[in-house]
């Protein structure tokens, strides 16, 4: 049975209205009609709704709630990734499987070895897909809430950021692998009670020097992922799956 977000204030009382890409998916994709039921997840409490749907329109779809269930568990920790833009198809392939493992929100930055360089036109629609690809994949794999990519920020924003939210953070450098810098694991075994982490990940490349020096200067924690250099969409994967194991959600 098909799973769907919807929109907020889309649920009220025992109707639910679905539009935009969820009424696609259902009615233009799945072709489900009127007698047809689907599962719809309120984005802000992350309650499910089992619904019946009563009338289809050109744009919109109505459906009468038959069952309510409790809330998803969200993750214990709120975990934001600031991944350095990656060029192609590596930064869509990141924001996919990073949803998956449970990861609260994407912070694309633009680093100095950044490929990509995007003006604000380009960025808003780039960003608009983005926001369509963790959408798809929340649905998929059966989250309940999508987690929030932001607008792409230069290096210094992205720290900035990071020390506003008052969360610990990971400072990932391929040019630490295999020197003296703390490894994940012993990282981990000091963070993975905090209920928020950050962690920063480079692009093609890796950081500069210069940024390595600015994140060290902000309180980052400069670690490394063992002996092998790992491609920009590996690293941040792999990093997600670990942090979020550590702190007890892959198991």
């Amino acid at each position: 049975m098909p799973r769907i977000l919807v929109e907020s204030g889309a649920i009220d009382g025992g109707r639910i209205e679905v539009r935009g890409d969820a009424f696609h998916h259902l009615s233009v994709v799945l072709r489900r009609g009127v007698g047809k039921r689907f599962h719809a997840i309120d984005p802000e409490t992350g309650t499910e709704y089992l619904a019946e749907i009563t009338q289809v329109g050109d744009r919109v779809l109505t459906g009468q709630v038959l069952e309510q269930a409790e809330a998803r568990q969200q993750p214990a920790v709120e975990l934001t990734l600031y991944q350095g833009l990656p060029r192609g198809k590596r930064f869509p392939l990141i924001l996919q499987k990073c949803t998956e493992l449970g990861v609260s929100r994407i912070v694309p930055v633009v680093t100095a070895r950044s490929v990509v360089q995007l003006d604000a036109k380009r960025a808003e629609g780039k960003l608009q897909r983005w926001e369509k690809i963790v959408q798809e994949a929340s649905r998929q794999c059966m989250r309940a809430t999508a987690p929030q990519v932001t607008e792409p920020v230069g290096f210094a924003e992205a720290l900035a950021d990071w020390e506003a939210s008052d969360s610990p953070g990971l400072f990932f450098d391929e040019g630490v692998a295999g020197g003296g810098h703390s490894s994940l694991a012993e990282a981990m075994a000091k963070l993975k009670l905090q209920p928020r982490l950050a962690a920063f990940v480079g692009s093609e490349g890796g950081f500069t020097e210069q940024e390595a020096e600015m994140a060290a200067q902000a309180g980052l924690v400069s670690v490394g992922l063992g002996s092998r250099i790992l491609r920009t969409e590996t690293a941040a994967i792999a990093v997600c799956a670990i942090v979020m194991y550590e702190c007890g959600e892959l198991e």
